[in-house]
């Protein structure tokens, strides 16, 4: 699919053609999909492949940074790979927004200028608008009292999905001129209603009384990371602080991942893990990398009784093509149903092409305030650069 330009923005912006959606284990440095430039004035630039998949909806891949001095590739690949949700009273079986409901197609929302203002509409396949890029200013990137101070930019893409009759979706990635990338996903839409004759916890009753009932949401995001050069040789490192028994002062310890795992989240305790690359190093002599800065600890709950991709929220797992799901993957051509199965194998992911899930959970308990729609809740994370350069080129 070819996304058209309609109109110029203060940025640069090249199209080109459109092939197979996933990363392949050795990505062709070319733009297999729509390519998508930005530069910042201070020279910084972000470059990507955007995409459309039927099951997926948004999907980047090829994600580059430019710096003052260099151009690397950040990840081959990054998309949500699940959404399952399910309702407070577990009457109802779970919901899989992305396998089985699908986020892309006839789900995606047509936008229009004032949803996108200042920004570039694209098209899909069917002319619809459903993409947006947009530039923003004004985040304020550091300041040192008086001598020091400096504002930075990001760009911006997102798209918004009708799931189901109620519930709708924005995915949205943000791109900060410092190298931060965020993800996110915006829950909102119609609350969902039924009709009862009491009150509980968690319900909101109308005029008409109908309660709104809480929901939980699991989010599974897919990260190929494809750091440099090569895609075959990046490391993943653990990175905990332990805080002593009397508080006053925590212990630094780092660990790297030798074999496909999983991990949990801890409050306790402060843990990311590093992505880095197995050869390229900064002007410094420090190795390239960039950290995963998990959110929502306290949403973090393991052990899920009957989905077992929920029991961890971190995978790390070696490539393979037909792992494209956090859960209900397709078992075509022996591949497994849910990342718990991946990590089975216990292959060696150290120096290889390392692809990483990260679980996160999102529980909404009704408002009258939102009768009948929801303010829109956002739920994210960064990933941050670590040595990606010598010096702040900002």
């Amino acid at each position: 699919m070819i996304f058209l330009t309609k109109k110029f923005l203060p940025l640069l912006i090249v199209l080109c053609c459109s092939t197979n959606l996933y990363a392949a284990p050795n990505p062709s440095p070319a733009c297999n999909g729509n390519a998508i430039k930005t530069h910042f004035s201070s020279g910084i630039a972000w470059s990507m492949c955007l995409d459309l998949d039927r099951q997926a909806g948004l999907v980047l891949k090829q994600l580059k940074l430019t710096t003052l001095h260099s151009e690397r590739r950040v990840l081959g690949q990054a998309n949500l790979a699940q959404l399952e949700t399910v309702f407070d009273d577990n009457k109802s079986p779970s919901a899989f927004m992305v396998t089985r409901e699908g986020l892309g197609a006839d789900k995606l929302l047509s936008l229009t200028d004032k949803d996108c203002p200042n920004g570039q509409l694209y098209p899909d396949s069917n002319g619809r608008n459903v993409i947006c890029t947009r530039s923003q200013a004004g985040e304020l990137l550091y300041k040192y009292a008086y001598q020091a101070y400096r504002q930075a930019s990001f760009f911006e893409v997102f798209s918004i999905s009708q799931a189901t009759s109620l519930q709708t979706y924005t995915q949205r990635w943000r791109f900060y001129e410092n190298g931060i990338i965020e993800p996110a996903l915006g829950f909102s839409g119609k609350l969902p209603r039924f009709s009862e004759a009491h009150l509980g916890f968690g319900r909101v009753i109308n005029e008409s009384n109908q309660s709104a009932i809480g929901f939980s949401s699991y989010l599974g995001w897919r990260l190929d990371f494809d750091l440099g050069r090569s895609p075959n040789n990046d490391i993943a490192e653990e990175i905990t602080s332990t805080p002593s028994q009397s508080r006053r002062h925590k212990s630094l310890k780092t660990e790297i991942l030798q074999q496909e795992t999983s991990r949990n989240l801890n409050p306790e305790l402060k843990t990311s893990w590093r992505i880095k690359d197995g050869d390229e190093t900064n002007d410094s002599g420090q190795t390239i990398s960039y950290e995963i800065i998990p959110s929502n600890y306290y949403q973090s709950l393991g052990g899920f009784r009957g989905r077992p991709w929920l029991k961890s929220d971190m995978y790390f797992t070696r490539y393979k093509a037909c792992e494209q799901y956090a859960s209900d993957n397709k078992t075509t051509n022996n591949c497994a149903r849910n990342v718990l199965q991946y990590i089975e194998n216990k292959e060696n992911i150290d120096k290889s092409d390392l692809v990483v899930w990260y679980k996160q959970g999102y529980h909404y308990l009704p408002r009258s305030d939102d009768s009948d729609y929801m303010s829109t809740d956002w739920v994210s994370f960064q990933l941050v650069p670590r040595d990606w350069t010598a010096h702040n080129p900002l």
